[in-house]
C-alpha cells in the first residue's frame, strides 16, 4: 500500500489497520474497507465514494460459530448440574452445592445484564464484566474439573472451579473486545437462563403444594430473569455483528465523501463529522 501517494482506490484492504494515521485527503474510493480500523485517524477530506465498509461474511461467521460453541458448553455444563440439584432438599448432603450453583447462576446472570448496560470504557464496565466471567469461568470449572475427576472428587472440582474462575476473570479483565466478549456475554445469557429455569421449577412446585407466597415470590424472580436473559441476549446479537466492522472511532471525517458508500455497520463512535 502507497502511504506516500495516499492512493488506496480499488484494493482489497480488508481488515488493514490504519489507527491513528494522518491520511487527510486520502482516496479510497471503490475499495474494500470491511474490518479496517481508523481509529483515531484523521481522514479530513477523504474520499470513501463507493466503499464497501463494515463486517466481511468470514468473520460474522465465525463470531457465530464461537458463540454457538461456547453455548453448546456453558448450556451442557449448567443443565447438567441444575438438574442434579433440581429436587434437592436442605437435607441433603449436596444442599450446600446446590446453593452454591444458585448464587453463582444468579450473580452471573444479573451482573452479565447490568454489564451489557453499561460504557465499555468505564471501570464499572470493567469490573462487572470480571466478576460475570469469574462467576461462569468458576461454574466451567467445577463442572468439567469434576466430571473429569470422575465426580467422586470434590475437592478437584473445587479446585477446578478457583482455576476456571482466575482464568476467566484475568482474560475479561485485560481482553473485552473481539471473541472473549463474545464467549463472556454468551456464558452470562446461558447462566441467566439457568437461573431462571431452576428458580422457576422450584416456584411451580411451592405452587403444587399450595405454598402460594414462596410459588409467587419465586415465580416473580424467575420473570426478572428471564428478562435479564433478554437483555444479555441483546448484547451478545451485538457484540456479534459488531465484531471487527469497520471502525472510524474518535476519527476525524471533516468534508469526507462517503456518496454511495456502502457502510453496513461501521462503527462511527466519537467520530467528527461535517
Amino acid at each position: 500500500m502507497n502511504y506516500k501517494n495516499l492512493d488506496f482506490s480499488n484494493q482489497n484492504l480488508k481488515n488493514c489497520s490504519f489507527k491513528g494515521r494522518n491520511l487527510n485527503g486520502a482516496n479510497f474510493s471503490f475499495s474494500d474497507i470491511r474490518g479496517c480500523d481508523f481509529s483515531r485517524t484523521s481522514l479530513r477530506e477523504a474520499n470513501f465514494e463507493n466503499i464497501k465498509a463494515g463486517q466481511t461474511p468470514q468473520t460474522f461467521l465465525s463470531s457465530i460459530a464461537i458463540g454457538f460453541i461456547t453455548a453448546i458448553i456453558v448450556f451442557h455444563a449448567i443443565s447438567q448440574m441444575v438438574f442434579g440439584v433440581i429436587a434437592r432438599t436442605p437435607e441433603s448432603p449436596i444442599w450446600l452445592y446446590a446453593v452454591a450453583l444458585l448464587t453463582s447462576l444468579a450473580i452471573s446472570g444479573i451482573v452479565s445484564a447490568v454489564m451489557s448496560l453499561t460504557h465499555k470504557k468505564s471501570i464499572f464496565h470493567r469490573l462487572f464484566t470480571t466478576l460475570s466471567s469469574a462467576t461462569s469461568g468458576a461454574i466451567l470449572g467445577f463442572f468439567y474439573g469434576g466430571t473429569a475427576a470422575g465426580g467422586k472428587n470434590p475437592q478437584v472440582a473445587i479446585a477446578s472451579a478457583a482455576l476456571g474462575a482466575l482464568i476467566m476473570a484475568i482474560n475479561s479483565f485485560y481482553f473485552q473486545r473481539g471473541f472473549v466478549a463474545i464467549i463472556l456475554s454468551v456464558s452470562g445469557t446461558v447462566a441467566s437462563y439457568g437461573f431462571a429455569f431452576l428458580v422457576g421449577t422450584r416456584a411451580i412446585a411451592f405452587l403444587s403444594t399450595q405454598n402460594l407466597i414462596w410459588g409467587f415470590c419465586l415465580s416473580f424472580l424467575s420473570l426478572i430473569y428471564i428478562g435479564l436473559t433478554l437483555i444479555s441476549l441483546r448484547y451478545t446479537v451485538k457484540e456479534i455483528t459488531r465484531y471487527c466492522v469497520t471502525s472510524f472511532r474518535s476519527s476525524d471525517l471533516t468534508n469526507a465523501n462517503f456518496n454511495n458508500a456502502k457502510l453496513g455497520l461501521s462503527d462511527f463512535t466519537n467520530a467528527i463529522k461535517n
